[in-house]
């Protein structure tokens, strides 16, 4: 269990590094500057050196940052929020999830994000496990009180999936589409899931607050994965190479989307987007049923309405809207 929600003093001398890019700052300066001593700035610098960073040191000088890391930065995250938001930011190294550690912090009146390296017990949709290790991926979670109605509350996922479509291309240039309802694939294979989350009585107006978890795999696996994820998934970067501050970057596009959408969502802004970015449309597509035992069901699917919900036309011409269900593509 996490006990303390202030970064670490390693995070922080971290973050006074990466401002200082390409200089060098001394241990005095970033002891003032944390009110620290420099035996525990010096202790600090040890620990990042263990964890991988290269960090050159110069009598009279002080600590350079040489290495390009693609790490999570708070301070960045904060700085380039749009002026109308404000968010309560942590990061942690390893959690079981962040959906997990919101659901601890949520007490307050604060809007939340919690930010991990990697995730022990990553969860999808479906109690899925969502494979999340140490310097792969951005998986993060939300915590909002939007003062919408919890027939609303529906729509967010959407929003999420519609937002992280658009901060991909902002960052990498990349196109990726949208498998209704909240998965995100790159070509055939899938690189980010959403999984969101509602919480408050129904005999009340609005939720209390809601959890927006999301998980994108970034660079390849440094282990061996079981058969059926090697098979679907994939990565944004290939070759291996971090990219700098890709984290930071599609957190901040992410989340400056995310709070646009929302601000506009009796207008469903997000709507015309997710539908030009789905990948089902069109598709002839397998209903999927939670009983083994049930007939298999098929139909084409031929839009998504103002609902979020997918619509679909059986052999039949029966046309119904789905809504809570999964569907799989029927590959000829």
């Amino acid at each position: 269990m996490i006990k303390e929600n202030e970064p670490s003093t390693k995070d922080k001398v971290l973050n006074i590094l990466k401002q200082h890019s390409n200089t060098f700052v001394s241990g005095q300066e970033i002891a003032d500057t944390l009110f620290l001593t420099r035996a525990c700035i010096w202790k600090a610098i040890k620990n990042l050196r263990e964890s991988g960073y290269t960090i050159e040191s110069v009598t009279n000088k002080g600590y350079r940052l040489l290495s390009s890391f693609d790490n999570i930065n708070t301070d960045f995250i904060s700085a380039h929020l749009k002026k109308d938001t404000t968010l309560n930011i942590h990061y942690y190294e390893e959690v079981s999830s962040t959906n997990d550690i919101v659901k601890q912090m949520h007490e307050g009146n604060d809007d939340l994000l919690i930010i991990a390296n990697s995730q022990l017990n990553g969860r999808g949709r479906k109690g899925r496990t969502f494979f999340s290790p140490k310097d792969t991926g951005l998986y993060f979670s939300l915590l909002i009180r939007p003062e919408i109605p919890f027939s609303k509350a529906t729509y967010l996922t959407c929003i999420a999936a519609e937002s992280l479509v658009l901060s991909v291309k902002d960052t990498l240039g990349i196109d990726v589409s949208i498998k209704w309802v909240n998965d995100i694939f790159l070509g055939e294979k899938k690189i980010a899931g959403i999984l969101t989350e509602t919480f408050g009585s129904l005999e009340e107006e609005f939720p209390e607050y809601v959890i927006v978890g999301v998980g994108i795999n970034l660079y390849p696996f440094s282990e061996d994965l079981p058969s059926d994820i090697k098979k679907r998934a994939g990565f944004l970067v290939k070759g291996g190479k971090s990219v700098d501050n890709l984290k930071n970057l599609l957190c901040v596009n992410f989340l400056n989307h995310f709070f646009e959408f929302l601000k506009d969502i009796d207008k469903k802004t997000f709507l015309k987007g997710y539908r030009k970015h789905s990948n089902l449309i069109g598709k002839y597509v397998q209903i999927n049923s939670s009983n083994p035992s049930s007939k298999k069901e098929y139909a084409l699917v031929t839009g998504i309405d103002d609902e979020c919900r997918l619509l679909v036309t059986f052999d039949n011409k029966k046309k119904m809207a789905l809504l809570g269900k999964e569907v799989s593509v029927v590959k000829y």
